[in-house]
This record gives structure tokens, C-alpha cells and sequence, in this order.
């Protein structure tokens, strides 16, 4: 009796340990493949494409003006999607998807909620309106970080002599004169 509680635990512990990552990544890529599935059939309804418009600058990239069949995957303000077609202009890549609600579903469950926790020592303020931005793209706010590393070990250069013999040895002598070009 031990000794089969003793093996239920350790599949347990396992299954803690990395069974449950495991479990999900079959779960996700059983959904992909279903949506990939679906998608390829064309088992979508076109009044379900959700267009998404996204800003890029290519100057030289000659103009689409229909869209072009492609299959992917996107993930967008936590929702997953599954493109469908997609056109390039110079300024915006215009993607058609379909919404893999499946997907967004796993991957939503699988997040941990710190707010949910009470010993979490989140601030209640937001701290990203306070942050200055400055320059051209202040869209972002990089911080920048300095290292400057020393080394424990002190060095010491060597001093530089001029070595005029070293130029007069480098050159090598012929046995004999070189043959002359015949004309």
C-alpha cells in the first residue's frame, strides 16, 4: 500500500514539476492545428475577418492592391488570431484574420493574476503616466544603463622603442638578377 501511494505521489510531484506545461503546450498546439485545419478548408465565414491595419514604413515595396493568401499567426492585445490574407502598401501592412477564440482561451486561463494575490506589493498608482518623454519618438522611454567594468588587476604598457633595423631586414636578397622581357 505504501509503496503504491509513494508512486501516486511522484507522479504527482512530476506532473507539478512539468507535466502541466507539458499538457498545455499539447492543448495549444492541438488548437492551432485544429484552427490551421479549419482555416485551410475554408470553413471560416468572411463576415468574421477582422481586419487589422498595422504601420510600417518600406518605401521601396511595390504597392498590393489585392490581398495575397497567407497563413499565420498573430497575437494582438491578448487575443489570439490566425491570418487569413494580407496586403503591403509603403506606410501599412493590412492584415485579414480570423479570431482563434480557442487559443485565447488557454492562453487567458494559463496567466496569473497578481492582483488576485493580497500580499502583492503592487502600487495602486500608474506609474507609466508619470514617465517623461522626450524627443522625436517619445512613443517609447528607454532607460539607458552605463556599465563601466574595472579590472582588479592593474596593467602596465609597454613602452614604445623605435626600431629602425627591423625596416633594412625585411627585404630579401636574389641569388641573381631577374630575367629581362623580350619584346
Amino acid at each position: 500500500m505504501k509503496k503504491i501511494l509513494a508512486i501516486a505521489m511522484l507522479f504527482v510531484l512530476l506532473f507539478n514539476m512539468g507535466g502541466y506545461m507539458l499538457l498545455f503546450q499539447y492543448c495549444l498546439k492541438a488548437s492551432d492545428d485544429f484552427a490551421n485545419e479549419q482555416i485551410s478548408k475554408g470553413f471560416y465565414r468572411p463576415d468574421e475577418l477582422v481586419e487589422i491595419k498595422i504601420p510600417v514604413r518600406m518605401p521601396y515595396v511595390q504597392e498590393q492592391l489585392q490581398y495575397e493568401n497567407i497563413s499565420g499567426q498573430i497575437q494582438l492585445q491578448g487575443n489570439c488570431y490566425n491570418y487569413v490574407a494580407l496586403k503591403m502598401t509603403r506606410d501599412t501592412m493590412y492584415v485579414k484574420c480570423v479570431p482563434n477564440y480557442a487559443k485565447t482561451k488557454l492562453i487567458s486561463q494559463n496567466i496569473i493574476n497578481a492582483k488576485e494575490i493580497s500580499d502583492s506589493p503592487l502600487a495602486k498608482k500608474n506609474r507609466a503616466s508619470s514617465l517623461k518623454k522626450t524627443g522625436t519618438d517619445n512613443d517609447f522611454n528607454y532607460a539607458v544603463t552605463i556599465f563601466n567594468i574595472l579590472s582588479p588587476f592593474k596593467t602596465q604598457e609597454k613602452p614604445f622603442v623605435k626600431d629602425n633595423n627591423r625596416f633594412s631586414e625585411s627585404h630579401l636578397s636574389s641569388p641573381a638578377q631577374p630575367p629581362e622581357v623580350l619584346s
